[in-house]
């Protein structure tokens, strides 16, 4: 596409260079192939995308975004601007032609079941036989093709090319998680969403967002009409249970559906007669003109029973048939690292979830509490993710102390700060608790061997903070790390010990 078509509706402040060149893509990394193409140098929060122009230049690329005074090779045209970053997705879709205009794009956003709400909607529209994509925190798929992304949401270069991609194959419908960093960074600008699912707002994020009011602000500002032209948005499924969805609800422009437990206050969708146990939920799903659905869910927890009435009220309001909605639930057994349960025969239960944040720990232990057998114990191994919210570190260790029969303190992605360090935080919350039944072990492989050592049958373990992860990242490195793994690793070693014993 020629540059000046690129930078169609950008207000820049300067040009220098030649603008009727071809440019083949979009880059804002310089250490790619970058041959006739244009780079957006973008002032990151560990690098500087100004301080490789030169780089990019060597790799091929013909023409520079900036926002800040750079000096490059001639005959590299350069376009100033004052924000790279709010350019960047304004350059995509003219680039890429607004890709995501030929498919229906849900977006879903909240703090807790964005990824499980992703996977269930999917679920659900594969079983009518629509082909669709999906971009989750766990995996990411394009017409049934895995594709991996380094970002909970992808950048707008990213997005954008994987959207048309998605256009060429000819999808129906898109899914994706939104984070708040997504929003706030301008990732996800002009891609046109057709539905915004808003889940439930807790803690989380606060290192970034300073407070819960300015975390909840820029959730929000998908559900505002001042900001329709820059994302999109026909219509809203909101959960009025939750006290920031409540607010959604009644300051959204956007036709609305609403979803709860509740039946007597004038909900679109509800749920009633549930039934939640270690094999699985089964409900009904009631909706305002009348209708009842049977659901039936290998899934468990009351958390989950949210995940499905969010997912159902998009599909429903889609005008999917009742029995691929069925169909869709009940085929959906579980998410890697979402209240993941592991086969350990009749020992115990292992439970690997990716709860970091208060109310994700709380759901999950809470949901534990539930379908505990009689006389077994709930043992909790986990630690907080270093260079992140430190407030919560206290509160959670706190709910482990408050439903944890014993918990095992450990490191999480402990990056620059000391696990100990982190360690002794999370321990503040325990101590306040009055709970004594706790120990610290900050190698994590270790901590989840303990864990399982000590467990008796009907006891249920819970590994909680990586979820799906498959690293840990430290100071100066990262390693190859499950939670998964180490579980089936102890597993192995045992049933090796039992059998030369025998």
């Amino acid at each position: 596409m020629i540059l000046d078509n690129v930078l169609k509706e950008i207000n820049y402040k300067k040009i220098c260079g030649n603008t009727e060149m071809d440019i083949k893509s979009l880059s804002i990394n310089s250490k790619n192939e970058l041959k006739d193409s244009l780079f957006i140098a973008i002032d990151g929060f560990k690098q500087d995308g100004h301080d490789y122009v030169k780089e990019a230049a060597s790799n091929g690329a013909i023409a520079s975004i900036v926002q800040k005074k750079v000096s490059a090779p001639l005959p590299m045209t350069m376009i100033m601007v004052d924000s790279t970053r709010e350019v960047l997705p304004i350059l995509c879709r003219n680039f890429y032609k607004e890709p995501a205009g030929s498919f229906k794009l849900i977006g879903i956003t909240g703090t807790n079941g964005k990824t499980t709400t992703c996977y269930l909607i999917n679920s659900i529209l594969n079983k009518t036989g629509m082909k669709t994509s999906l971009i989750t925190t766990v995996e990411s798929f394009l017409n049934g093709k895995r594709v991996s992304f380094k970002r909970t949401t992808p950048e707008s270069t990213d997005l954008n090319d994987f959207f048309d991609k998605s256009r060429k194959e000819k999808i129906d419908v898109a899914c994706m998680e939104i984070s708040s960093h997504s929003i706030d960074l301008h990732r996800i600008d002009y891609l046109d969403y057709d539905y915004f699912v808003f889940t439930n707002l807790s803690q989380d994020h606060l290192d970034y967002h300073k407070d819960m009011a300015a975390y909840f602000n820029v959730k929000k500002k998908l559900f505002l009409k001042e900001y329709r032209k820059i994302y999109g948005g026909k219509k809203a499924i909101i959960n009025v249970d939750d006290s920031y969805g409540e607010e959604i609800f009644e300051s959204t422009d956007l036709e609305r559906v609403s979803y709860s437990l509740i039946s007597d206050r004038g909900n679109n969708i509800w749920a009633s007669n549930i039934k939640n146990s270690v094999s699985g939920i089964e409900m009904n799903i009631n909706t305002s003109d009348g209708k009842i659905l049977d659901i039936s869910s290998p899934l468990c927890g009351y958390f989950n029973v949210y995940n499905i009435l969010a997912a159902v009220g998009v599909c429903i309001d889609m005008g999917i048939d009742n029995r691929s909605i069925q169909e869709g639930v009940r085929s959906l057994s579980g998410v890697r690292g979402r209240f993941e349960k592991l086969d350990f025969g009749n020992r115990f239960t292992v439970i690997v979830d990716y709860a970091h944040t208060p109310d994700g720990m709380e759901k999950v232990l809470t949901t534990t509490k539930q379908i505990l057998k009689p006389g077994g114990k709930i043992i909790t191994v986990f630690g907080c993710g270093g260079d992140r919210d430190t407030k919560k570190r206290k509160i959670m260790g706190s709910i482990s102390g408050k439903y944890a029969d014993f918990t095992i303190l450990t490191s999480d992605n402990p990056r620059t700060e000391e696990p100990d360090s982190i360690i002794r935080m999370i321990e503040k919350g325990l101590i306040e608790s009055d709970s004594k039944e706790y120990i610290k072990e900050a190698d994590r492989k270790k901590a989840i061997f303990m864990a399982l050592e000590m467990a008796s049958k009907n006891d249920v373990i819970v590994i909680a903070g990586k979820g799906h992860e498959e690293y840990q990242e430290f100071k100066d490195c990262r390693i190859p790390f499950s939670d998964r793994c180490i579980a089936e690793e102890w597993l192995i070693k045992k049933n090796e010990r039992e059998h030369k014993s025998k």
